[in-house]
């Protein structure tokens, strides 16, 4: 992969006589994205510790699928067409019947739920397509497991479900919206051209945009970049005191802008560095 002017999504801050890695990530990448700058694979290569916002291990999947259908789908005789609009509810069975998707299951299923079903079933297998498989996060979790570090999160596998499941009912349409929709609104940029900025480290642009992309619905936003920074943020002063080179990665649009890490941690007074 190619980087313009050298910046990277990656940020060094020294802590006494060790270093902590801060990484933003793309958890959907290009396979043409690989390989990743050098010092990405330095990084982890001297870094005992490697920090992931939750546990990516498939070991426990059968609780987590019993947790997520206990959560995710209606109560007996409650369907998601009362809770969408009509306009949403046509649109939802033009791509149900697209993929094949049987109407008499994803009626059953909350918003937030069958947002995350259809963005899985989104990709392709096209080099310049998108691929949750191959993010960033996922890529150095397959790497860390077979070189037996030691790995540590911010989040159960539930408490990360949750961030998701726990936007009230009324916002969550929101979030279906994206999933079926083909093309960005006007005045957004696409998710070709966030991967540019990605790509640049232009950490505030990418920030701007998630957060420009969430203005009528701010109380999404808040809930699940906001609250989540601030809650991390204690986590990272702890990892902190570890006494050895740590390597932390989010999600790329958790670290820029007023309250992202990076501003967070400048704010308690460390000397954080984009390189």
């Amino acid at each position: 992969m190619i980087l313009k002017d050298g910046k990277c999504f990656f940020w060094t801050i020294k802590i006494g006589n060790n270093t902590a890695f801060l990484i933003g990530s793309m958890h959907l990448m290009q396979k043409d994205m690989y390989p990743l700058p050098d010092k990405f694979e330095h990084a982890f290569s001297i870094s005992p510790i490697i920090v992931f916002e939750s546990n990516l291990n498939r070991t426990n999947i059968h609780e987590l699928q019993q947790y997520v259908q206990s959560i995710g789908f209606y109560p007996p005789g409650e369907t998601i067409w009362k809770n969408i609009s009509s306009k949403t509810q046509k649109k939802l069975e033009k791509k149900l019947s697209e993929i094949q998707f049987p109407v008499n299951i994803a009626e059953k299923m909350r918003p937030w739920l069958l947002s995350t079903m259809l963005e899985d079933t989104s990709e392709d297998e096209n080099d310049s397509k998108l691929h949750h498989d191959i993010g960033l996060d996922v890529y150095f979790f397959k790497k860390a497991q077979q070189e037996g570090k030691k790995m540590m999160f911010f989040e159960s596998a539930k408490e990360h479900v949750n961030c998701i499941a726990n936007i009230p009912e009324n916002q969550q349409e929101f979030l279906l919206k994206d999933a079926l929709r083909k093309e960005p609104k006007e005045g957004e940029m696409c998710l070709h051209e966030v991967i540019e900025l990605w790509k640049n480290g232009k950490a505030d642009a990418l920030e701007f945009h998630y957060r420009n992309h969430h203005k009528k619905h701010m109380q999404i936003y808040q809930h699940i970049i906001i609250n989540r920074n601030r809650r991390w943020l204690r986590k990272i002063e702890q990892f902190f005191q570890l006494g050895k080179n740590i390597m932390i990665i989010v999600g790329g649009g958790h670290v820029g802008g007023t309250d992202g890490l990076v501003r967070l941690l400048t704010n308690r007074g460390y000397q954080i560095v984009q390189e």
